[in-house]
């Protein structure tokens, strides 16, 4: 086999695509530590975790403690969706979801002293659909 011809594409996750021509294509998903975000923080952090009611959704991130700055992002069934979300710990970040297996919000936000998370979610179909409302602390700033 000669060299690859490499490209890259991002769908959810990072896929490394090597064409060797002939007809051979090869697709590997690059792992990653999307809760690191590499070079937009200090290093000095905390990590955030939500707990979501809803099994299927996940909320992870960071609170950089020299920065003041939060980066979150959101996974859904085990795969990430959308981008990194990042925001000053004074301004607080808000999520808006509107998927298949819930909508609502998600939020991480300074009150006080605190760092603290909320969720207002709607899961599941009518006649069976649920709402989730919560608003909880996460650590000390």
């Amino acid at each position: 086999m000669g060299s690859p011809k490499v490209t890259y594409s991002t769908v959810t996750s990072v896929l490394k695509v090597s064409d060797y021509g002939d007809g051979k294509v090869e697709i590997a998903e690059i792992p990653s530590d999307e809760a690191s975000f590499p070079g937009l923080h200090s290093g000095n952090r905390k990590q955030i975790e939500l707990p979501l009611p809803i099994p299927a959704l996940a909320v992870v991130g960071y609170y950089d403690i020299d920065d003041k700055e939060i980066g979150l992002y959101v996974t859904a069934l085990g795969t990430q969706v959308g981008s990194k979300y990042t925001a000053s710990v004074d301004r607080g970040i808000d999520i808006e979801i509107n998927l298949l297996i819930a909508s609502g919000s998600i939020g991480v936000f300074k009150e006080g002293n605190k760092l603290r998370g909320r969720y207002r979610l709607s899961a599941g179909v009518w006649p069976f659909k649920t709402d989730y409302n919560n608003d909880f602390d996460l650590f000390d700033l």
